[in-house]
Order: C-alpha cells, then structure tokens, then sequence
C-alpha cells in the first residue's frame, strides 16, 4: 500500500515501543503499511524478570528489568543521576526503557477521563480545556479496553458515559476491599472496582489473573496487558523492530518536513532511517528531549518547537499513602494491589478551588518494612515472628491520586553538561506544586484521616510523593499553534508529517490514570493516519 514511498525505507518511522508506539504501529502494520518501531532497550523475557525480583535486595519498580548500559533510567537508586541536581530534588518519576515500555510495571488501572476533565476551564475556570471533548473521544476508549483487555462492570460507567460493554467483567474485590467497602457504606461512602487491564478471564492470549499481588513491578503470568504483546502483533503484521536503537535526532528539510530518523545502536554508532511520516511515541519525559535534540538551522530552538512549548505545561498526579491499622485482621495482599477506589472526590465545583482526587486502596502490604520495625524494637525481638504477623495482618492502606495544572514554568529541559552513554544530553526538569495542588492535598489528606477513623482504624503512617509516575503534557496539542505543539489530531503545528502521540499532549489530566487515554488517543491516531495514507 505504500506505491510512490518506495523511495523512502518505511512508510511510518515510530519511536517508541510503549502503549502509544504500540497500537499505531500493530493498527498501520495491519493495514499493509510498511513501519518501523525504535526502541533504545531490548526485549525483556518474563520469567527472567520474575526471578531477578525474588533476588532483589531492594524491590522498587525496576528491580525486576535488565538494566541496559546504554539506556540509563530514572529508577528509585538513580533517580537524581539521571535527571541532575539542576533539576527540582522532589520530582522523581520512574520509567523504563525496554520493548513495551513502562506498561511492564505499571497498576494496570484503566478509568476513563471524566467528560469534565477535557472542559477544566469552562467548566470551572481553572486551567485549560482540550481541543477535543469526551464525546470525540468515547468510540476510541471502548476500542481501547478492547484492545487492552479491560475488566470492569458495565453497569457502572463512574461518570464517563460508555457505548458499549467492557469486554471482561470486573475483577472480584479482595477480602480487605470487602471489610472496608462494608464499613464505610454505613456512612454513605460507595467503595467500588475500578476497570483495569487485568484478566478476570482468559482473554486475548493472556491467563486469567491468580492474585500475585505484585502487579507493580510485574505480573509474573501476563495476565495483565504490557504493550510488548501489541509489538508482537505489529511484528507478525509485517512492522520492524529495531531495538537496542535510541532515537536522537529528527532531520529537517528546508520546507519543514522531516526526512529522517537518526538513531544510535548500543555500541555508539548512528543509523539513519528514511519515513513518509514520523511518529514521536515516547514519554513526557523523553520526547520533549528528542524534540529539543533535534535543534538544527531549520529549527534552531528545536523540533516543533515554534511555540516555545516543547517541554513546558509538565503535570504528574501527586500521590499520597494513608497507613492504618485496623481494629480487626484486614489480610491484605491477597488478590491484585489496586482494584477499588472510593468514587468520591474526582470532580466537583470544589475544583474552582483546589485538586480532584482519586482515592484508591491499595490491597498491598510490605513485609520487608514490617519486618524492619520489629527489629527496631529489641526488647520484643523474643515475640518478633508472631509480631510481623500481626502487624501485616491488620494493615491497611488508602492512598489518593490529585489532578495537577498545566503550568509553563514547569519543564522539562536538556543538560549539555551532563551526557548519556550514547553522548547524549541528559533530561532535567523543574517541577513545584501550586496552591491548587497543595490546596487539595490538605483537604483530602484529612478526607482519609476521616475516613480511616470511620473504618474503625488508627492511622499509623502517611507519605506523599510529587510523582505518580504519570508525567503528561510536555507537548500539548491545542488549537492556538502560539501555545501548543500539535493540533487535535496530534500532528505538530509545524511539521505536515510529524505526529506526537503519548500522555505528552494531554493538555490537562484529571484524576484517571493515563495509560488508557494514551491508548484511545492512539487508536483515533491510527485512524487519522490511515485517512491520510491513503489520500482521503
């Protein structure tokens, strides 16, 4: 289908390979489209990464991948090396860099946006409204669960109005989320599943889920969708994988359309690949980064960047965990981490003022630091195992997810001080909340203190964290090429055949976890993309 492309190597250059890179390249491959998915890391093998967790000494995100030298990650150990002391010390978010992406350890949560949530400011006078509405967007959120295999109840729509059926039914609430659900509804406050993609059947070539509960780092059967299994399907339709391969540079002709690909392998050497279009599928981390690498004399502040936005209106979800301890045995662990949330909190005329929420329990426990507080105390050393035990058993969690706003000072910017294996500038970003956020912290930190009191429990920790591991918004699409990157189709404003795709165009981001909007986005992207090719 690619006829007068043949000049040119691929029809679709995509760099990336996580959810986003993922479906466009699985739905243009599909389509008899000639693509090319980068990675800058290697494949991972599941039962390799299952075990280097059980060997891990310290069980944080990345503990189960394959560290490659020539691709260095922000995991909780380098957090501050890789991004710098330039950058804001409290802003540490996590991210892989392998084939499928960071989908290999994230919760697998899947709530849709809220229709309010693409309307923030006309609706409530804070922020910025998407180029888009909830309505454009609906067809694809269903082709998105689909796809990704979502379990959910179908009666229930959480405010984002549905067309159709999740294709599996929700994932069964684990004995701790029943005790909870149970003692909060006395007083009025639901306690519901959230969707996830997780299997509560078999489904799609993926087991149904047996409660690990290590759904964070990673699922040890596949029973929750990592984006790797849509490269596979793009590869069986006839797209290239090339991984090992670290995008660095868009090329620019004089009359603003790029031409190539130049990508490093992990010896250092540098390739360059010819496309008809180009898809910039990374994070919102690592695509405003290529974008500014991409500086040339066509572009001299760099790619897609005449707005002066490339980088800017960076938003992640500030997180906070509510311990507690409960009167009577909770049991948590067993079953997923992540499945209910109280359906309080997410939108409102409170938002005028301050952050929605998502508030969530975690149905996870760790018995390292259970284990560790034991210790500590020396005079119950001789009680110590029956102490673990008792103190796993009755712990509890209720944690909750607040909406940032777009904000132009904070962004992500390059290094050229510090450089990568490759020779590559580092990221570093400046990151600080507003009162909007901090504003809404307050008011639902004491929100669960509330309600934890209402379970008949005793808080006995609280932690807050400025990254979710969500960032967004780094290269926002939006109508007014002055103050956004690309146009509602995800095109940039400044290249005909440059396409950004990923949580970086959101131009604001609610409560909901953003992997399935990433996905519908893409799916729509797909669509456009074949409309297109294909001279319509």
């Amino acid at each position: 289908m690619s006829g007068a492309a043949d000049s040119f190597d691929y029809d679709f250059v995509i760099a990336g390979s996580g959810v986003a890179g993922a479906l466009v390249a699985r739905e243009m491959a599909r389509a008899g489209y000639r693509c090319a998915i980068l990675e800058t890391g290697g494949a991972e093998e599941r039962g390799q990464a299952v075990e280097r967790l059980r060997k891990a000494l310290v069980r944080d995100l990345a503990a189960p991948y394959q560290h490659w030298p020539w691709a260095p990650i922000p995991d909780a150990g380098s957090a501050e090396a890789y991004f710098g002391k330039k950058s804001s010390p409290e802003y540490r978010p996590s991210y892989l860099k392998l084939v499928g992406g960071t989908t290999w350890h994230w919760t697998g949560m899947t709530p849709r946006f809220l229709p309010a949530d693409f309307e923030l400011h006309s609706r409530y006078g804070v922020g910025v409204d998407w180029p888009i509405r909830y309505a454009d967007l609906e067809p694809y959120y269903l082709k998105a669960e689909h796809s990704l295999g979502v379990s959910g109840d179908s009666t229930d729509d959480h405010g984002s109005p549905r067309s159709g059926a999740y294709p599996l039914p929700p994932i069964p609430m684990p004995y701790s989320d029943r005790v909870i659900a149970e003692r909060l509804a006395k007083y009025g406050v639901p306690v519901k599943p959230f969707p996830a993609a997780r299997n509560s059947l078999p489904y799609n070539g993926r087991p149904q889920c047996c409660g690990n509960n290590t759904c964070t780092p990673i699922c040890p059967i596949g029973a929750q969708y990592s984006a790797n299994t849509d490269v596979d399907k793009a590869v069986q339709y006839g797209a290239k994988l090339i991984d090992r391969a670290t995008v660095y540079r868009f090329e620019l002709s004089a009359d603003r359309r790029i031409v190539a690909a130049h990508y490093k392998l992990a010896d250092g050497s540098s390739q360059r690949i010819t496309g008809r279009w180009f898809i910039a599928a990374c994070n919102s981390i690592e695509t405003p980064r290529l974008l500014l690498m991409s500086a040339d004399e066509y572009a001299p502040d760099g790619i897609a960047n005449s707005s002066g936005h490339v980088g800017r209106n960076l938003m992640d979800h500030v997180i906070f965990f509510n311990t507690f301890r409960c009167n009577t045995p909770l049991y948590s662990g067993r079953g997923p981490q992540s499945v209910c949330g109280v359906m309080t909190g997410r939108d409102g005329e409170f938002r005028r003022r301050y952050s929605a929420v998502k508030l969530f329990l975690s149905n996870d426990i760790n018995i390292q630091e259970k284990a560790l507080q034991a210790i500590e105390n020396q005079q119950a050393w001789s009680n110590i195992i029956p102490a673990i035990r008792d103190g796993a058993i009755h712990q509890g969690c209720i944690g909750g997810e607040l909406e940032p706003l777009p904000n132009v000072n904070n962004r992500v910017m390059l290094d050229t001080s510090r450089l990568d294996p490759l020779g590559l500038p580092l990221p570093y970003v400046n990151y600080h909340l507003s009162e909007y956020v901090n504003n809404g912290l307050k008011t639902w930190l004491d929100f669960v203190r509330d309600l934890i009191k209402k379970i008949g429990a005793e808080q006995t920790s609280s932690a807050v964290a400025h990254s979710s591991h969500h960032p967004s918004g780094t290269v926002r699409m939006g109508t007014d090429a002055s103050k956004s990157v690309v146009d509602r189709n995800c095109r940039s404003h400044d290249h005909p055949n440059l396409y950004v795709v990923g949580a970086s165009v959101f131009p604001a981001m609610g409560t909901a976890n953003p992997t399935l909007t990433i996905a519908a986005l893409s799916l729509r992207l797909a669509e456009h993309l074949s409309v297109i090719a294909q001279g319509r």
